[in-house]
């Protein structure tokens, strides 16, 4: 059973998440949810349960000028804290540093309107380039035990990872020893060791962490 061209095109444009124009070289350049505002459209004295509160969020950077480009992920809802309520509304993004929201009012009573900028469009650009990348970030150590060239018992320690794509995680030729899954077929790689053999696996552990961050993408988390 398929989708429609028009169901497939909307899941298209829902998924599509729109970055920078221009490459961020500055941490001032990124959104600040100090600067940024929102305001409630027409707000009026009082409203019916089941009418829509409107809202438009303004993205501004570190600078207090305004955000040309939109996928900042902001979050906004009502709440009322006496009743323990709250209710999400869905962020329009207008690609233009403008954000529109409706949020819909079900309860009588107080309701107040809380905005937040969970990650700013630059942040969410570098959690998108590193979801995307094949590079592992998490390595693990594989233990190797088993009769050497003397007979003796030895250990060996390799470094180990899952396989990503075709190439693999060490682009080393004959490199490594693979152990597949046979129910999820996820492939698990480590280092061929020096002198036992890939059968000589026994247990693993917990290795090395490599920080992908540079120092600007580390500050603009902070940020």
């Amino acid at each position: 059973m398929g989708i429609s061209e028009e169901e497939w095109d909307r899941l298209q444009k829902a998924l599509d998440w729109p970055g920078p124009d221009q490459e961020i070289t500055q941490l001032n350049q990124s959104t600040s949810p100090v600067h940024s505002t929102y305001s409630i459209v027409g707000l009026k004295e009082s409203y019916k349960v089941g009418e829509n509160i409107s809202v438009t969020i303004t993205a501004r950077d570190h600078n207090k000028n305004l955000k040309r480009y939109g996928g900042d992920f902001f979050q906004a809802k009502l709440f009322n804290s006496e009743l323990k309520a709250s209710v999400y509304g869905e962020v329009v993004d207008h690609r233009n540093g403008t954000y529109s929201v409706a949020l819909l009012l079900p309860w009588e009573g107080q309701a107040q309107v809380y905005v937040r900028l969970e990650h700013s469009s630059e942040v969410v650009q570098i959690l998108k380039k590193y979801r995307e990348s094949s590079f592992p970030r998490s390595h693990y150590n594989g233990h190797f035990e088993g009769p050497g060239p003397d007979k003796n018992r030895i250990s060996e320690v390799v470094e180990c990872n899952l396989k990503w794509g075709a190439d693999g995680s060490w682009s080393k030729g004959d490199c490594c020893c693979e152990y597949k899954d046979v129910k999820t077929g996820t492939v698990w790689q480590c280092e061929r060791p020096k002198q036992l053999s890939c059968d000589n696996l026994v247990h693993h552990s917990r290795g090395r962490f490599k920080e992908s961050l540079n120092p600007l993408e580390k500050q603009l988390f902070t940020k």
